[in-house]
C-alpha cells in the first residue's frame, strides 16, 4: 500500500483529518490502536507527509529488543540536533534542558508503541501535560499500537489527572473501500488477466484490512514494490540453453567425424603394411638364358623356364589384390606409402583443428552469464557489510523488493540507480533481495531526499526504513 492508496481510502481520509483537527493549536497525546495489518505504519507516515508539515517531525519506529535507554536516545536527537543530554533522564527533564524558554511545535509520532515499558509510556505522558504548561511549546505525541495493548496502561498513567488521553480507533475496511483497494492494486502493478481474476477473488474473501490485501499479492509471488516482471528473462534463459545445445551438437558431430576419418586412414594404411613385411622363401630360379628363346615355344615342357617379374611388379599386383581394385593401388609401392603417410600426419591436425573450432557467439554466451552473476553476487556481499556498518539510528529509502537478484539488479539498471545497495533477507520463508538507498540521520532528512529523486522512482512511491530493521532483517540469514 503506497501513499497514493492510502489516501484514496475515505476512512483513511478521515480518520488522518481528524487527528491533524486535534493537534493543531494545542498540545496531545492520542492514541491509535488497531488490528494486525490495519495499516497503521502507512498511516503513521502519510499523516507525517501530508498532515503535519509545518511542524518539526520526530519518528520513532520501535522494535523489539530495544531498551528504554535506546528509545529515550533515538527522540531526543531528532528533537535538537547535536543534542547534549544524559540518556538516563527522563524525557520530561531532557526536553526541559534542550527546549528551555524556546518556541518549539513538535510531532512526535511513535510506530509499534505497544513494544514501548510502562515506564516510557508514563514519561511521554508526563512530556505531553509539561507542554500543556507551557505556551511557547507545542508538542503533540502519536501513538499507533495493535489494539488493545496499551488501553490499561494508558489508564493507569492517566489516573489522578484528571485528563484522559485521546483513544481513537483504526476501524477495517468497507466492502466498497475494500473492491477499490484491489482495483488499485491490480492496475498499479500491472498484472495479467487471468492472473488478476484469481487474485480479485483472493482479495475480496482475505480480511478487509490494508496490510493483509497489500501482502497477499506478495505471497502469490507478484512484486509489489515496483513493475519489473520476471518474464524477460525467460527468452534469455531459453535463448542460453538453445546455444549451449547447438555448441554441444556440433562439438558431437566434429568428433564423430574426426573418429571416422581417423579409422578410415588407419584401414587403408594396413594393406601397404602387409605388403612390406610379406618375404617369399620360395628359392630363387636360375638365370634364365635369352638366346634362343621365343615367347609361347612349348617344345620342351620339362625344361621350359620361369618368366621372372621384377619386385615393383610383384607388389603392385599384391596391392591391386589386397585393395580390390582400388586405382591408388595400381601405383608403385613408394608413391602409396609416401601418400599415406602424408594423410595419416594431415588428418589429426584438421581433426584437431576442426574440434577446437566453437562458435564465437555460444563461446560468449555461455560465459557472459555466469560472470555477470557472479558480479552481481559480489556487489551483494559488500553491500550487506557496508550497510551493517551504518549507524543503527540512521534512515534509508527501500526502492524495490524483489524475490530473485536477477529482478533486484535489472530493477537498478533500469532506473539507472547507481549509489543503491541490495541486502538479502527472509520472509515467509521465502528469500527476499532489497533494494535501498541514502544514508539519513533523520526521517525527516530521509523525507526531503525521497522527495528530489527522479519521477520514475517517486511513482513506485519509496519507503523510509531505518538502519535498525535493515540489520535484523539481514540477521534473518544467519
Amino acid at each position: 500500500m503506497t501513499k497514493r492508496k492510502s489516501l484514496d481510502l475515505e476512512s483513511q481520509i478521515q480518520l488522518l483529518t481528524r487527528i491533524q483537527f486535534i493537534t493543531r493549536f494545542s498540545s496531545h497525546l492520542i492514541h491509535l490502536s488497531g488490528a494486525q495489518g490495519s495499516g497503521k505504519t502507512w498511516l503513521a507516515h502519510a499523516f507525517l507527509e501530508n498532515y503535519a508539515t509545518d511542524c518539526h517531525q520526530v519518528l520513532l519506529m520501535c522494535q523489539r529488543g530495544q531498551t528504554d535507554v535506546q528509545h529515550r536516545t533515538l527522540l531526543l536527537q531528532q528533537f535538537v540536533s547535536h543534542a547534549m543530554f544524559n540518556e538516563h533522564d527522563s524525557l520530561c527533564q531532557s526536553v526541559e534542558h534542550l527546549l528551555a524558554n524556546q518556541h518549539y511545535k513538535l510531532m512526535v509520532v511513535i510506530d509499534d508503541a505497544h513494544l514501548l515499558s510502562p515506564t516510557l509510556i508514563a514519561e511521554l505522558w508526563a512530556l505531553a501535560q509539561y507542554a500543556n504548561q507551557h505556551a511557547e511549546l507545542q508538542l503533540n505525541i502519536v501513538l499507533f499500537a495493535h489494539r488493545g495493548e496499551l488501553n490499561q496502561t494508558l489508564v493507569h498513567v492517566a489516573h489522578g489527572s484528571g485528563i484522559i488521553p485521546v483513544e481513537l480507533d483504526i476501524d477495517d475496511l468497507s466492502q466498497q473501500e475494500v473492491m477499490l483497494f484491489s482495483d488499485m492494486l491490480m492496475t498499479e502493478d500491472g498484472v495479467d488477466a487471468p492472473c488478476r481474476r484469481s487474485l480479485k477473488q483472493r482479495l475480496l474473501m482475505a480480511l478487509p484490512r490494508p496490510g493483509v490485501l497489500h501482502n497477499l499479492p506478495q505471497a502469490e509471488g507478484i512484486t509489489m514494490n515496483s513493475n519489473i516482471s520476471n518474464k524477460p528473462l525467460l527468452p534469455i534463459v531459453i535463448g542460453g540453453v538453445i546455444i549451449v545445445l547447438i555448441a554441444g551438437g556440433y562439438f558431437f558431430m566434429t568428433s564423430g567425424s574426426s573418429s571416422e576419418s581417423a579409422s578410415a586412414t588407419i584401414t587403408a594404411s594396413q594393406p601397404a603394411v602387409i605388403a612390406s613385411v610379406t618375404i617369399d622363401k620360395a628359392p630363387l630360379p636360375p638365370q634364365v638364358n635369352p638366346q634362343g628363346l621365343t615367347v609361347g615355344r612349348q617344345d620342351d615342357v620339362a625344361g621350359q623356364e620361369r618368366v621372372v617379374i621384377s619386385d615393383q611388379q610383384i607388389d603392385a599386383m599384391i596391392d591391386d589384390h589386397a585393395l580390390k581394385g582400388y586405382p591408388a593401388a595400381t601405383e608403385a609401392t613408394e608413391a602409396t606409402e609416401a601418400t599415406e603417410a602424408t594423410e595419416v600426419v594431415k588428418t589429426p591436425s584438421i581433426v584437431a583443428a576442426k574440434a577446437i573450432e566453437t562458435p564465437p557467439s555460444a563461446a560468449v554466451s555461455v560465459i557472459s552469464a555466469p560472470a555477470s552473476k557472479l558480479d552481481w553476487s559480489l556487489k551483494l556481499v559488500a553491500d550487506q557489510q557496508q550497510l551493517a556498518a551504518v549507524k543503527s539510528t540512521h534512515y534509508a529509502l527501500q526502492l524495490a523488493a524483489t524475490q530473485s537478484l536477477a529482478a533486484a539488479a535489472e530493477f537498478m539498471t533500469t532506473h539507472n540507480v547507481t549509489d543503491a545497495m541490495i541486502y538479502q533477507t527472509v520472509r515467509n520463508q521465502q528469500s527476499w533481495f532489497i533494494v535501498v538507498t541514502g544514508d539519513y540521520a533523520t526521517a525527516s532528512q530521509a523525507r526531503t531526499a525521497k522527495n528530489q529523486l527522479p519521477s520514475s522512482l517517486q511513482q513506485l512511491k519509496p519507503w523510509l526504513k531505518s538502519y535498525r530493521k535493515i540489520t535484523q532483517e539481514m540477521d534473518r540469514l544467519k
